[in-house]
């Protein structure tokens, strides 16, 4: 006989996975009609997810896992990382990576297998995997409780941290702005809710100055250093090229200014930069980068400290929290007024 799973119990009861992973977990929103049904149904036909153990004393494994995509050296997931240790280790667990690159092309129950043998006892979640409904749908089957980083959708599902993606890049285009720049070109990727965040807040500075914006995103096609000089190149290749260039993240600003360096350009003399992150490199580069400092380690931090946050430390996080993280405009070297 096929074992019973948190999705019979919700199909049974008619209900989302989700409520049934509330009740099981003892969280907030889920009416007493619902849970008293759902509960029934649980006692009915004598329940027993394994991952439920994970709620009892004494047999929790002490393991937090950080979903990672990119699984190459990455500053974003590196300065993850730093924060969840150390929210971990504060609270006496260990942190665990769980690389999820390529994920979409596997079987779920090879996904749902490979979390539920890891024996995590709470899930970081960041993007892009914290906009997917399949990873959340599958967290909730397995009763995992997690907190998402930047999420863009669903945000009612979990407690999350983020920061103001969109207003950090209106105020790197306004800073451009004052130094005279028109014809700005914003660069990035569209492949998390924060970027597509950047690119919003990009756009919107123009329209609140009732003007078009003078470029479509430039989409660098490889999320990867090389992918950013290969896009540089064909920006400062052009024979027309814009007088300052937004990266959506530092390693592109890199890219731009590693692809100026080849074509003679002057930084910044003949084009201006302003990177994403803050990230080690941005302040040792020659000259040093004007960015944006996103608190990606402090973000690491608090999602952590969430999600062990509860009553006599359960992991179960009972009331839903978010936690908005401010950011800042570094100004250093790559930008100057327009001649």
């Amino acid at each position: 006989m096929k074992n019973l799973t948190i999705v019979d119990i919700a199909r049974e009861a008619e209900v989302s996975i989700k409520s049934v992973s509330r009740v099981l977990n003892h969280e907030y929103g889920v009416s007493p009609a619902t849970r008293a049904r759902v509960q029934a149904i649980i006692d009915a036909r004598g329940f027993k997810p394994n991952a439920a153990a994970r709620s009892l004393p004494g047999s929790r494994s002490y393991l937090v896992g950080l979903m990672i995509y990119n699984d190459e050296i990455h500053y974003y997931y590196s300065a993850l990382q730093t924060g969840v240790m150390r929210a971990a280790r504060r609270h006496g667990y260990h942190m665990i990576m769980e690389p999820m690159r390529g994920y979409e092309q596997e079987d779920r129950p090879a996904v749902l297998k490979r979390l539920s043998t890891s024996r995590f006892d709470a899930m970081i979640v960041p993007p892009p995997m914290c906009d997917d409904p399949a990873i959340l749908d599958m967290l909730d089957e397995l009763t995992i409780p997690y907190v998402r980083i930047a999420p863009r959708t669903q945000l009612e599902r979990s407690s999350y941290v983020f920061m103001n993606d969109s207003q950090a890049a209106y105020e790197a285009i306004d800073h451009l702005w004052q130094l005279g720049h028109r014809d700005i070109l914003y660069v990035g990727f569209r492949e998390t809710g924060a970027s597509e965040d950047r690119y919003e807040g990009y756009t919107r500075y123009f329209r609140d100055k009732s003007l078009v914006p003078p470029y479509p995103l430039m989409e660098v096609a490889i999320a990867s250093a090389k992918g950013a000089i290969a896009t540089g190149e064909a920006i400062m290749s052009a024979r027309s090229r814009p007088t300052a260039i937004f990266a959506g993240n530092d390693m592109i600003a890199f890219g731009m200014m590693t692809a100026a360096a080849k074509y003679g350009l002057t930084i910044p003399g003949d084009i201006s930069i302003v990177g994403f992150d803050d990230s080690p490199g941005a302040e040792t580069v020659w000259p040093p980068l004007t960015t944006i400092r996103q608190p990606i380690t402090d973000m690491g931090e608090s999602a952590t400290d969430l999600v062990v946050k509860g009553l006599g430390g359960d992991l179960a996080v009972k009331t839903k929290e978010v936690q908005r993280l401010d950011f800042s405009l570094v100004i250093r070297g790559t930008t100057a007024a327009l001649k």
